[in-house]
């Protein structure tokens, strides 16, 4: 009975951890780059890198409006054309 190789990992400071299992030692690449797109798809990675430095929530605001401002401008171009 084959069960191959369970390779856990988890993201310091962060409660959720991500498991990737493997059958050999050679298909450690494959499981790096499932932990990778696991980490990617829980946003557990771009959570990580926004708590390394504070930022204000009236920045935080600032930014989203911004943003939703850009997006309003290309919705209302595209509907003028």
């Amino acid at each position: 009975m084959n069960v191959g190789k369970f390779y856990r990992s988890a993201v310091p400071g962060c409660h959720v951890g991500t498991k990737v299992h493997g059958s050999d030692d050679r298909d450690i690449k494959n499981a790096l780059q499932n932990w990778k797109r696991k980490l990617k798809d829980a946003g557990t990675l771009q959570e990580f890198k926004d708590k390394r430095e504070f930022i204000k929530p009236s920045e935080r605001k600032r930014k989203q409006k911004d943003h939703a401002v850009y997006f309003q401008k290309i919705e209302q171009r595209r509907m003028d054309e």
